[in-house]
C-alpha cells in the first residue's frame, strides 16, 4: 500500500531507503516530518507473498501522519535534483516554455535573498533563463509568494504529487515523462460575484446531516460495508469497519489533497488503510484521480432521499441498503 514509510533520513540528513540500511534501530534514521527517531523493519524477504513489506516506523509507537507526504516531498527534489530535466505543460498563451527542457545548475531549497522566498527547486534551462519548481502536497503557492512569482514575471511550475507512490523510479517517469498535474503559477482572474445562494455539493444541508448521522453510528457502533457486493467470485457478507481495526473517523479533511467527508483510518496499526466516505448529488466522471492507499466509498444521494429523519434510515450502519441511495466503491478489490 501507498501508506507504508519506505524512505527517511540518516544521520547526515540524507534520504535512504529502507532496504539500504540497518535492521531496527541500528539504522540510525529520523522521520522527515516531525524528527522522531524511525526503526527499519526490513528484515525477512520481499516481496515473495505472504511476506511483509519493508519500511519504517516510528520508534515507541510515536504517530505521525505527515511522514508519507515530507518523505515524498523530499524524493520528488532528489529525483528531479538528479534527472536534471523536467516535463513542461503548455501555458494557455503559449508564452511559457513546453516539453522535456534541461535544468543546469539545479539547487534545492535556496533561500533566494532578492525576492524573500525557498523555492522547492531550480535551476537555468538551455535558453538561460531562470525556472523554479514547486511541489505541492499540503500547500499550495498562494499569497505573498504567487504575487511576488506573478509581479516579477518569474518562471514557475507548480506540480501536485499527492497523487504519486513513493517511488523514485515513478517519480522520474512522472516529472519527466508526463505533463499531467502540473500549471504554470499566473496571475488568477477576479473570483465571480456570488448570484444568490447554491445548493451545489457542500452546501446542500441534506449532504451534511447524512455526514452527520454516519458520523454518528461509527462513533457509536460501527459501518458496515459491502465492496464486493457486485462481483461474482465473492459473497456479498458486509464488512464491519470497527472489525477491521477502523476506530478514527474525522470530519471535512483530506488526504494527501483528496477532500473526504468522512476519513476513517486505523489507528493502532502501522498501515492505516485509509478510507474516504463522501455524500454526493450524482456519480463522480469516470478516470479521476485518488492518491495512493486511499479507498473511496461515495454515497449517492437518489431523488426519495429529501425527507424523513436521515438517522433512522441510516440506523443500521450499512451504506448499502437503504432505499434511493447508491454506493459506489473505489480501491477495494485491487
Amino acid at each position: 500500500m501507498g501508506a507504508f514509510l519506505t524512505f527517511a533520513l540518516d544521520e547526515g540528513g540524507a534520504l535512504v531507503h529502507v532496504d539500504d540500511v540497518a535492521k531496527g534501530a541500528n539504522c540510525k534514521c529520523h522521520c522527515p516530518h516531525c524528527d522522531a527517531p524511525l526503526y527499519a523493519k526490513n528484515g525477512g524477504r520481499w516481496p515473495e507473498p505472504g511476506t511483509r513489506i519493508h519500511h519504517f516506523a516510528h520508534a515507541h509507537g510515536h504517530e505521525c501522519e505527515g511522514a508519507f507526504e515530507s518523505s515524498l516531498h523530499f524524493l520528488a527534489k532528489e529525483v528531479l535534483q538528479e534527472a536534471g530535466q523536467i516535463m513542461l505543460p503548455t501555458s494557455s498563451n503559449r508564452t511559457f516554455p513546453s516539453g522535456l527542457v534541461r535544468i543546469h545548475n539545479v539547487e534545492v531549497e535556496k533561500w533566494d535573498e532578492h525576492y524573500g522566498f525557498r523555492p522547492d527547486v531550480e535551476g537555468i534551462m538551455d535558453n538561460g533563463e531562470r525556472l523554479l519548481i514547486e511541489f505541492l502536497v499540503s500547500h499550495k503557492v498562494d499569497g505573498k509568494k504567487r504575487q511576488t512569482i506573478v509581479d516579477n514575471h518569474l518562471k514557475c511550475i507548480e506540480i501536485d504529487i499527492n497523487y504519486q507512490a513513493l517511488d523514485r523510479a515513478e517519480l522520474k517517469e512522472f516529472l519527466t515523462g508526463s505533463t499531467e498535474d502540473r500549471k504554470w503559477i499566473v496571475s488568477m482572474p477576479p473570483p465571480p460575484k456570488k448570484a444568490g445562494e447554491s445548493i451545489s455539493y457542500g452546501r446542500n444541508p441534506l449532504y451534511e446531516k447524512t455526514r452527520d448521522a454516519l458520523k454518528e453510528i461509527f462513533d457509536e457502533r460501527t459501518l458496515l460495508i459491502h465492496p464486493f457486493q457486485y462481483s461474482l467470485s465473492h459473497q456479498d457478507q458486509p464488512f464491519d469497519l470497527r472489525k477491521w481495526g477502523y476506530d478514527v473517523c474525522e470530519v471535512n479533511t483530506k488526504y494527501r489533497g483528496f477532500k473526504s467527508d468522512l476519513l476513517l483510518y486505523r489507528s493502532q496499526r502501522e498501515n492505516k488503510e485509509y478510507i474516504s466516505i463522501n455524500i454526493r448529488g450524482r456519480r463522480r466522471s469516470d478516470g479521476y484521480k485518488r492518491p495512493k492507499g486511499l479507498r473511496i466509498i461515495d454515497v449517492v444521494l437518489g431523488y426519495d432521499t429529501s425527507s424523513g429523519d436521515i438517522k433512522k434510515r441510516w440506523e443500521s450502519g450499512d451504506l448499502a441498503s437503504t432505499f434511493g441511495i447508491t454506493v459506489y466503491y473505489s480501491g477495494f478489490k485491487e
